[in-house]
């Protein structure tokens, strides 16, 4: 996705805060990666985000699927939501002090007034998914314009039998992103995606997690079936819907176009500019026998993670100045030698900033299988 095709161009919606979120959270940033395949790299994609404050807490009732798509601006969505109706389920699920209500689900072409572009292409056959969620106390749930608002927040994902969720979700899958809006107390997400009906021969699922990226502690994802299930240990939210879509929707051909997007993302052709030359001629003299004496460990986003049964890992930092990032890595890439110590490949971010905001991540192999990951910081920036 292009610099430029960051922020969705909504008109006609009062009170609204747009915020880019992806894997990783600051301005135009760009990953690049230092002996990495880029075919690797599966969590930076956009995930935009629509927040508009509603009314004070006065009853605790759920609004349609159309009442929601209405709420956000988009009519058209409302109108293919009045066509079909809500969802047939009704299901509400309470985990971690929260109740979550699956409230709306639809695929389909040219549904929405508002369709994503991505890789210089409108994706407009997509599926949305509608969810509220609200405090199993009565509480209010914060709007935008509270100071609180953000302090606890949650991923909506769909996820595949089959696919690890680590992997494939909603950041992964094209046009992946969400509308929210607080109404009556009650967050409402539209949650949309590339449409998944393609997977329709195996179960498709809906997940509500707490945090901003996949939670593996979350669900349990079984290697043999492929099936992804609750985790009755976690304490935190981690509702999971099985979404009733329909068999003879499935298409072999267009769920693995899907997969190859994911595992094979095209690169971007993007200009390069001064401060891109500086960063990759600073990058290109760096490995790990002299990292140290060109950069320094950020030590409040050091941080030990273990491989998953795939051999999978997932990192998730957050810098002094705010900014956030989320990365999922193969074993087998990061140590293709099994050698013990500071990996050889390692990846960095910038935006138009140049040195200013650069980020180097590093990965460190211990001796009992965990992973040691860490942020390097130019010196003198």
């Amino acid at each position: 996705m292009k610099r430029d095709e960051l922020f969705l161009a909504m008109n006609g919606v009062d009170d609204r805060l747009i915020v880019g979120c992806a894997s990783y959270s600051s301005k135009n940033k760009i990953v690049k990666f230092k002996g990495v395949n880029r075919g690797m790299v599966a969590a930076a994609c956009l995930c935009m985000v629509l927040i508009l404050s509603g009314t004070a807490y006065a009853a605790w009732k759920y609004l349609s699927a159309r009442d929601v798509a209405n709420k956000i601006g988009d009519t058209k969505l409302a109108e293919a939501f009045d066509k079909q109706g809500d969802w047939a389920g009704g299901e509400t699920q309470s985990c971690g002090g929260y109740d979550i209500a699956m409230i709306g689900l639809i695929s389909g072409k040219e549904l929405s007034d508002h369709l994503v572009t991505f890789d210089g292409q409108v994706v407009s056959d997509n599926t949305y998914a509608v969810v509220g969620i609200s405090k199993t106390d009565g509480s209010a749930m914060p709007d935008a314009s509270s100071d609180s608002y953000g302090e606890d927040d949650f991923l909506v994902s769909p996820y595949i039998q089959g696919y690890n969720p680590s992997r494939y979700n909603i950041f992964t899958l094209n046009a992946g992103g969400y509308l929210a809006v607080v109404e009556d107390g009650i967050q409402y997400r539209v949650m949309e995606v590339e449409n998944i009906e393609a997977f329709a021969d195996r179960e498709i699922y809906l997940g509500v997690s707490d945090g901003t990226f996949y939670n593996s502690d979350a669900y349990i994802y079984d290697t043999d079936t492929g099936k992804i299930s609750r985790n009755g240990n976690y304490d935190g939210v981690n509702a999971l819907f099985v979404l009733p879509m329909d068999p003879s929707k499935a298409d072999k051909d267009a769920a693995e176009a899907i997969i190859e997007k994911v595992d094979n993302p095209v690169a971007e052709d993007i200009q390069e500019t001064p401060t891109d030359i500086e960063v990759e001629a600073f990058m290109s003299k760096l490995t790990v026998d002299n990292i140290d004496d060109y950069a320094t460990p950020v030590e409040s986003t050091r941080k030990t993670v273990k491989p998953d049964k795939d051999g999978y890992i997932n990192y998730e930092y957050v810098m002094p100045n705010g900014d956030s990032g989320s990365y999922f890595w193969n074993m087998k890439d990061l140590f293709p030698d099994g050698k013990i110590g500071m990996s050889e490949n390692f990846s960095y971010s910038s935006s138009e900033d140049g040195m200013k905001d650069l980020v180097i991540e590093t990965y460190t192999l211990n001796q009992d299988g965990t992973v040691t990951c860490v942020i390097y910081v130019p010196k003198n920036q």
